[in-house]
């Protein structure tokens, strides 16, 4: 077997039956440009046009490694196909193929299909073999799992009789648990990864319905995790309020374009109340998923106000969470600077937030406005040892700072402001200039450290 499907120990799984993978999609042409994709890699493509043909061929075919099920087909969908083919084979990962403004469809998957990613068409043909490389990984590794399982007990009936050979058995047997203790840490880490980034996918779906609040979420995140950290929030609240900062808005995926783009101001009264639903169906996106419970009462109050005349439930002072205040208290400021802009607009922000207080927002937190303030927007170039360019994407290098935010050329957000880049990062933007081209320099401020070619444009 090819080694990008080996165990930890660099030798090969063994397997009883041929490694397949199951594709399903009723567009035949899909399901060719699927086979041709993986046509060289060291398993079986098995394809199914419906729900229905691939259940059949998950009860009359073993070892199947992964499933990988489009999301609208006709009859059984790609929920409910997910959901039968769990009761047939439970240990197979499963990811579901879904456009990039299905995020209901996406949530229903995860939720009662127990996908355990999503790819959005078109897709990335490096991005799903990669993907589907790695759930092959963790199907192998629990197949291996329970092989070693059955090992061991059948092991520790042959010991009874051979107490002469127990301590060489036993420490072999460590030494192999120790192994596959080492590769569940490695796909923990990998799980909160892909965790990480879907929350992310979420939060930027809402963000490309409306152009004009771009990167908000990741600024209120980021400006609620200064609060939440100035305030000595406990570790598990702080993700909470990071994870809902960046979904607060998921719940405005529902709501009209022409009411999306309308100041609440200028609505009508039935209007204004459709409006203010969002964060109500932003819990209710996520309540689904026991993880994000608490975050989805986070979202539900962050526009509850102190004064008791906020949305959806009035609530007023410490009934409403200390989480929805820090995030109300974040939006609140992003929405401030965005609005002021300007070499002076992090002062304005101070000041305008601060007569806030007592009636919109908590005036426990009005001592952490101005730190908040100026730790999230105060401009990158004011650090010192910095030198300002304009480079191409070939000719950045890790440890340069973003000036300004990196969008794709179809105005997908890339690296926001402020990022330290990193080499992995580094290689996404030169990836991406080539896939997705910006058609721009790249913003960066450069520590002196770092050399500075002469055909670099300098400020």
């Amino acid at each position: 077997m090819d080694d990008r499907l080996t165990s930890a120990d660099n030798g090969e799984i063994p397997l009883e039956q041929p490694l397949s993978i199951l594709c399903v999609d009723d567009e035949d042409n899909i399901l060719k440009s699927l086979s041709r994709l993986f046509r060289r890699e060291p398993f079986r493509v098995l394809t199914a046009n419906s729900g229905e043909e691939g259940l059949e061929i998950l009860q009359s075919t073993e070892n199947i490694g992964l499933i990988l099920s489009d999301q609208r087909m006709p009859g059984m969908d790609g929920t409910t196909f997910l959901q039968s083919a769990t009761l047939l084979a439970p240990n197979t990962p499963r990811l579901i193929l879904t456009g990039y403004t299905d995020v209901h469809a996406a949530i229903e998957a995860i939720n009662q299909g127990r996908a355990c990613r999503f790819l959005t068409k078109p897709w990335d043909d490096g991005e799903v073999r990669q993907a589907v490389r790695d759930e092959l990984r963790r199907y192998l590794m629990v197949q291996e799992n329970i092989r070693l399982s059955a090992l061991v007990t059948r092991q520790n009936k042959e010991l009874a009789g051979h107490n002469i050979r127990l301590e060489e058995q036993v420490s072999h047997q460590t030494v192999q648990i120790r192994r596959q203790y080492d590769e569940t840490l490695l796909l923990n880490r990998r799980l909160k990864s892909n965790y990480d980034a879907i929350i992310l996918a979420f939060s930027d779906l809402m963000e490309l319905r409306h152009h004009q609040i771009r990167s908000h979420s990741r600024s209120v995140s980021a400006c609620a995790q200064r609060i939440a950290r100035l305030v000595g929030a406990p570790k598990e609240l702080s993700e909470q309020i990071r994870v809902a900062a960046l979904l607060h808005d998921i719940g405005k995926i529902g709501i009209s374009d022409l009411l999306l783009a309308m100041n609440p101001e200028e609505m009508t009264p039935g209007e204004l109340r459709e409006y203010q639903l969002h964060s109500v169906r932003g819990q209710t996106s996520v309540d689904s998923l026991e993880e994000l419970r608490e975050v989805g009462v986070l979202i539900r109050h962050h526009h509850e106000a102190y004064d008791g005349s906020g949305y959806p439930d009035g609530l007023a002072d410490g009934k409403i969470p200390l989480g929805s205040r820090i995030i109300a208290l974040a939006n609140h400021i992003t929405t401030t600077v965005s609005r002021f802009r300007g070499v002076d607009a992090n002062d304005l922000t101070i000041r305008e937030t601060l007569t806030r207080m007592g009636t919109l927002l908590d005036p426990e937190l009005a001592g952490f406005v101005e730190r908040a303030v100026r730790e999230t927007f105060e401009g990158a170039s004011r650090a010192t040892g910095l030198a300002q360019a304009e480079l191409a994407p070939q000719d950045l290098s890790p440890g340069m700072i973003l000036s300004r935010d990196i969008l794709s050329g179809s105005r997908v957000l890339i690296l926001q402001e402020g990022t330290n880049l990193t080499t992995s990062e580094v290689i996404t933007l030169q990836r991406t200039a080539r896939n997705d081209p910006f058609h721009s320099r790249v913003g960066v401020l450069i520590p002196r450290t770092i050399p500075i070619g002469a055909d670099f444009i300098l400020h």
